[in-house]
């Protein structure tokens, strides 16, 4: 009985020291002006119909106490109907890019919360990806990708949502983690 509690109370101490989470990297860096993207919108695509969605990031603030989450604000616009929001971005992962040795890939999750109420109002929930050089001067571009879900609050609408800086041939071939 003490061998099989001794190898349970390893066991367990061995898998909580792979279940740690490794810190993002990058830290040191400022994202904001990717997240602002020079004050222009990015563009996509909501609901069955593929509408078009413009969505403009108009504040982002590093959170001084974690490093890796910036807070954000603006407005969505899908048909003619403007909602400002608020919301987080957390960066997760950074990788480096296959055949291109000064580029990585940069990883987020997510949320933003329409303000407002009713049947066109509600959350954005997902991912984004970046592509930049390694090296981020005042100067760098990056590509930005979000993609994602909304749902209204209501819950009775719930839609895949993708919006990025760029037009992707097919959205479907973007990988994000």
């Amino acid at each position: 009985m003490k061998k099989f509690l001794s190898f349970f109370l390893v066991a367990f101490a061995f898998s909580l020291s792979f279940a740690q989470v490794k810190p993002f990297p990058l830290k040191h860096e400022d994202f904001s002006l990717f997240l602002l993207n020079g004050n222009t919108p990015f563009y996509g695509e909501i609901s069955t119909d593929k509408a078009e969605i413009k969505i403009q990031i108009e504040k982002s603030t590093k959170n001084p106490d974690k490093p890796e989450q910036y807070f954000i604000s603006g407005h969505s616009e899908v048909a003619g109907t403007k909602s400002g929001f608020s919301g987080e971005i957390t960066f997760t992962q950074r990788f480096n890019v296959n055949n291109a040795p000064d580029e990585m890939l940069v990883f987020a999750d997510f949320v933003m919360k329409e303000l407002g109420s009713g049947e066109h109002s509600g959350i954005f929930t997902g991912k984004v990806r970046m592509q930049m050089n390694k090296i981020i001067t005042k100067e760098s571009h990056a590509t930005v990708t979000f993609k994602g879900r909304w749902e209204n609050y209501p819950g009775t609408l719930d839609f895949e949502t993708w919006w990025a800086n760029f037009v992707p041939k097919d959205i479907s071939k973007v990988v994000f983690k």
